[in-house]
């Protein structure tokens, strides 16, 4: 073969090459125009952001993304979470887009994902921002550049916790995050800087919200306590009411039973005497006399020196339980007519129930100990 005809043969090769390229790519680039499906990314991450320009149209400028340990306590503010930037969140004026890779803006509603983010588009092009938002009975948080939150995040002040997908949890229950764990309260708060309970078993939620399993109280030696005790999960008020005010008894809030509960307990464990003095301002199953009793003759005594026994009021003398305890910054109490039944109007009888408050929480008003 000569010279000529081998350079022919690697120019029509070199030429058919570049060609198949050119047919790849624009295949690429056709398919990517209207993509039938948008799957979501392992990890919803954050945001992409874009700025205007002085001529009105969107110029894309990179901006960091603050780094998350993996040991981290304080979660991320959700407007402080800003992503990598992409070709495919464009922002104009107020409004974010995205855009397909042949430059079209996607008008119909619905999520995509970019680089491992999740947004919404709503009908017409924009993307949802700044936001809480519901979607086929599920809610969801869009931050200000339009990303879905996920995991444990704030929000003007609040936790949130979402999953994967970005779906805010809006059921109480204990969640897992970063090696911490959180409690969603019912309708989607975080439970930060207070006491509470589960199931009878106190914790605590500290200023980041992270929660921890709260000692139970051994009770101080009083036999109140103990008495108090043995009823925590017992369902209806309807031994304690009848007891006290030998009527009968309605299976609902209509009959309130905290302050009877009380008096049962004081009387159950031999030391009624105790607190009768306190009569002299109305019957013990409501709870001004106890306040009464404790302004007349100097009763309250310091939130921090509590100890099992006590009588603890709660607001402007709506509720009243007995304290089983002090563990560390928390106060351990055991009431009746308590617990996530005991609203008026439920319809449903309260319970006994162990619940735990931070000692400086402002839903009590004092601590009462008897004669």
């Amino acid at each position: 073969m000569d010279m000529k005809s081998a350079t022919t043969g690697r120019v029509k090769r070199t030429l058919i090459a570049l060609l198949l390229m050119f047919v790849i790519s624009f295949a690429s680039v056709f398919a990517e125009t209207e993509p039938q499906t948008e799957n979501m990314g392992d990890n919803a991450k954050t945001d992409v952001a874009a700025e205007t320009g002085d001529n009105g149209q969107a110029t894309e400028t990179q901006q960091s993304v603050p780094a998350v340990s993996e040991q981290a306590v304080i979660p991320v503010a959700s407007e402080q979470v800003v992503p990598a930037p992409s070709t495919r969140i464009i922002r104009k004026g107020r409004y974010y887009y995205y855009r397909y890779a042949s430059g079209k803006i996607r008008k119909k509603a619905g999520f995509v994902n970019v680089d491992g983010y999740r947004y919404y588009v709503r009908k017409g092009g924009k993307i949802t921002t700044g936001k809480i938002f519901k979607i086929k009975k599920k809610y969801y948080c869009a931050n200000k550049y339009g990303v879905i939150m996920t995991g444990v995040y704030s929000r003007k002040g609040t936790l949130y916790y979402s999953s994967i997908a970005g779906v805010i949890k809006k059921k109480a229950g204990f969640v897992h995050w970063n090696g911490n764990s959180y409690y969603v309260k019912k309708g989607g708060k975080i439970a930060v800087n207070e006491g509470f309970s589960v199931n009878n078993i106190p914790y605590g939620a500290d200023m980041s919200g992270c929660a921890t399993m709260l000692e139970i109280p051994a009770g101080d030696g009083s036999p109140v306590v103990q008495v108090a005790k043995a009823q925590v999960g017992i369902m209806t008020g309807k031994t304690y009411w009848v007891w006290y005010f030998k009527t009968k008894f309605k299976n609902t809030d209509r009959t309130p039973w905290c302050g009877a509960f009380v008096a049962w307990c004081y009387n159950a464990a031999g030391q009624y005497d105790r607190i009768t003095v306190a009569k002299q301002f109305g019957n013990l199953g409501y709870v001004p006399s106890y306040s009464r009793y404790a302004d007349k003759y100097g009763k309250w005594i310091n939130r921090a020196d509590a100890k099992g026994g006590d009588i603890i009021i709660f607001g402007k003398n709506t509720h009243v339980g007995l304290v089983e305890g002090v563990t560390g910054d928390y106060i351990i109490t055991i009431e009746g007519n308590a617990g996530p039944t005991a609203v008026i109007g439920s319809g449903k009888p309260g319970a006994v129930v162990r619940n735990a408050y931070r000692i400086d929480s402002k839903k009590i008003k004092g601590i009462i100990r008897p004669d």
